[in-house]
């Protein structure tokens, strides 16, 4: 019976880099799986651009990534699934047909899957944003993104061309996994409870060490031993039974709890969770253990029909923010940092800072929960004190760095001024993100193939 196994060789942009390594040189992997995404990536890639032109349109640690593993993949037969195409999976191909030449690979063959890029075109598609009924057309000025969620097809088209790599733009995260098990079994994307049963098996892996112990770890309640070097997963997967895993020798666990709570994470219903190229039901899921770090995933008919419609996520300009931090320590630290703020309210109404919102919060007291965080026994011997504003302009954002750095001689005595000889400018664009639905006809895929010369 056929037995695929997937490695995860990333989980997001700046997941580490060990993890691939370690998968190819002992996993006896079939499949080496990379996810470079989180929701803000490829809006956070469009204001990279747009800050600097010579900025890469694909993941810029691809080179960095694919450099140590790509001569061996191909020696094994290891093939590579990524989405660190980003808004360009074209160039990213091209740029790894140069990196094999560079490193004497021969017959390389790399498909890119580009399609859903849609900045230039979703404002007249007459459709709406989900979270406030309004028309996208009347965003048109703010749109600094646009890119949809789109399915494995691409992935299976590359794959039966014969790619020794895939590499797509913006996908669903589950679909470079699911991809790899559609070619491999020949299922169809008709039938929803094996479509279903390839998403939820990606769903598993594409948060990586997530379910072997990574952002698991709870000291006292859930111990996770070696942490700081905690295994990637394997899926084993053949046509009658699924498994998670993960190298022996290496840190974490697989245990039913890491993969229930993975199984949960970022679901809003878990009865009918949207995938692209299904729903899946994740209520029709459970778990196994089979041995020690080994859990059987038992997933009975859990699919239903894929949507007539696909998700876009929208990046809007929403103005610049700035943040400062200001130190204290000693006795009456709380007491400054009080005054300290009482002094910059005043400043900023002297200079007429024009801010949508100002924060002011203490890290490590209520910079998280706010308003609801108990107040603390006693006072506190340190204080953070953090200063954010969000504007319309650089320059309103500009005027907070002006009015901190001052208090280094016009605040209370013991202000420390946090990087306070740091030069240029700490101002950052702000894009909001936004999302609707597009009928999935208005957004093909393009694949092509990428080949080494020899």
């Amino acid at each position: 019976m056929k037995n695929i196994k997937l490695g995860c060789g990333s989980a997001w942009a700046r997941d580490r880099f060990e993890h691939a390594v370690e998968l190819v040189k002992h996993g006896n992997i079939d499949y080496l799986c990379f996810d470079s995404m989180s929701e803000v990536t490829m809006s956070a890639a469009q204001v990279a651009m747009m800050e600097n032109a010579s900025t890469v349109p694909y993941d810029p640690y691809l080179v960095e990534r694919m450099r140590p593993i790509l001569s061996d993949c191909k020696r094994k037969g290891i093939r590579i699934i990524t989405n660190q195409g980003w808004l360009d999976p074209v160039a990213a191909a091209e740029r790894l047909i140069s990196l094999a030449q560079e490193l004497g690979i021969n017959d390389l063959k790399v498909a890119a899957v580009s399609g859903g890029v849609l900045h230039q075109a979703v404002a007249d598609m007459d459709i709406n944003f989900i979270e406030t009924g309004e028309p996208i057309a009347h965003a048109r000025d703010r749109i600094a993104s646009a890119e949809t969620y789109m399915g494995a097809e691409g992935i299976v088209q590359g794959l039966a061309q014969g790619a020794d790599v895939v590499i797509t733009t913006r996908v669903a995260d589950a679909c470079v996994y699911l991809g790899p098990l559609v070619h491999e079994f020949g299922w169809s994307f008709d039938d929803h409870h094996a479509i279903a049963r390839g998403m939820i098996i990606g769903h598993l892996m594409e948060c990586g060490t997530q379910i072997t112990g990574g952002y698991f770890a709870d000291p006292g309640y859930k111990d996770v031993p070696d942490l700081a070097n905690v295994g990637a997963p394997i899926a084993e997967v053949t046509e009658s039974s699924s498994l998670i895993t993960k190298l022996p020798e290496t840190g974490g666990l697989v245990t039913e709890a890491t993969c229930k709570e993975q199984l949960i994470y970022e679901v809003q219903d878990p009865s009918a969770y949207m995938c692209p190229d299904c729903i899946a039901d994740l209520t029709r899921v459970s778990f196994r253990q089979a041995g020690k770090d080994r859990v059987e995933v038992i997933i009975n008919e859990a699919g239903r029909p894929k949507t007539d419609s696909l998700k876009v996520l929208i990046g809007l300009t929403e103005g610049y923010t700035a943040e400062e931090m200001v130190l204290f320590a000693g006795p009456g630290a709380l007491a400054r940092a009080d005054l300290t703020k009482d002094i910059l309210r005043e400043r900023f109404k002297k200079v007429d800072l024009k801010a949508e919102e100002i924060r002011m919060d203490y890290v490590g007291m209520n910079a998280v929960h706010r308003e609801s965080t108990p107040a603390p026994p006693d006072d506190p011997y340190e204080v953070v004190l953090r200063i954010a504003v969000r504007t319309s302009t650089r320059a309103e954002a500009e005027k907070l760095r002006k009015e901190v750095d001052p208090l280094a001689v016009n605040g209370t005595y013991g202000t420390g001024k946090w990087a306070t000889m740091s030069p240029g400018s700490r101002v950052q664009p702000v894009v909001g993100l936004s999302s609707a639905l597009i009928p999935r006809q208005k957004v093909p895929f393009i694949m092509t193939l990428h080949t080494t010369t020899n």
